[in-house]
């Protein structure tokens, strides 16, 4: 499968035209569940395209240090000269999810998002706030990230190659520059859900394509999670559902 490059800006300002949002969400950075990765020029375009629609964007970052090239790749808020784009991340998906623990950039709704956290959560533990500091001071951040992206690079070359062996002609997959989802398209007429059922039934989970959208379409699609260590239990976990696409 071909990669994929974010969304139809012109299909964008279409919807926005029809359904006037507050807000756009949006993950340029190796969305979830596809896995897509904006190029610049596009992330530009899209920045530019809201600014002049009169729409916040709230850039959800969460993956964007998971890359598996040379650089990390910009996010849309580099292209922002007016304010409009709230940049956040989180270290919950590359270092401790249980933490919980992430950041904003609101630009010029700074005053809003410090009122609302106010409002929803008066305080926030401190001693892992306070730990997490302590360890980037350190300077270990970096190294686990090079050790991390490394590590999920070559998890996903095993975890392609699974797809490939394990489930039925005709199934494509991406090819994601960065962070850990594989987006599985099996050929037409296999039922996703069924693959998720039956497998759910085996203690083996698989997202199927239609919790993904408000339509139900993406019948055939599953997302794949690479971002566990390859070991006789994945090897199960993935040839498992293959089977299962293979004969539903």
């Amino acid at each position: 499968m071909a990669l994929l490059q974010g969304m139809d800006l012109a299909k964008l300002e279409e919807t926005i035209a029809l359904h006037k949002p507050a807000a756009c969400w949006m993950m340029p950075n190796f969305q979830n569940p596809l896995g897509s990765l904006m190029p610049e020029g596009k992330k530009r375009s899209l920045v530019a395209l809201l600014t002049r629609l009169g729409v916040p964007l709230i850039e959800d970052d969460v993956y964007a240090e998971l890359y598996f090239g040379d650089k990390r790749p910009l996010p849309a808020k580099a292209f922002d000269s007016a304010g409009i784009v709230m940049h956040c991340s989180s270290f919950s998906k590359r270092l401790a999810p249980g933490y919980r623990i992430g950041w904003a950039a609101p630009g010029e709704y700074v005053k809003q998002v410090i009122q609302n956290k106010l409002i929803t959560t008066l305080t926030t533990s401190a001693p892992a706030p306070r730990g997490l500091a302590n360890y980037l001071d350190q300077g270990g951040y970096d190294k686990h990230l090079r050790k991390l992206r490394q590590t999920l690079s070559d998890q996903q070359v095993v975890f392609s190659e699974a797809v490939g062996h394990y489930f039925p002609p005709g199934t494509r997959a991406t090819r994601p520059e960065g962070g850990y989802f594989l987006w599985v398209e099996l050929p037409d007429g296999a039922d996703a859900m069924r693959v998720h059922e039956q497998a759910l039934a085996q203690d083996i989970s698989v997202a199927p394509g239609p919790i993904f959208s408000p339509t139900h379409a993406f019948k055939n699609c599953l997302r794949l999670n690479f971002g566990h260590a390859w070991d006789d239990r994945s090897e199960r976990a993935m040839a498992t559902p293959g089977k299962i696409a293979t004969t539903c």
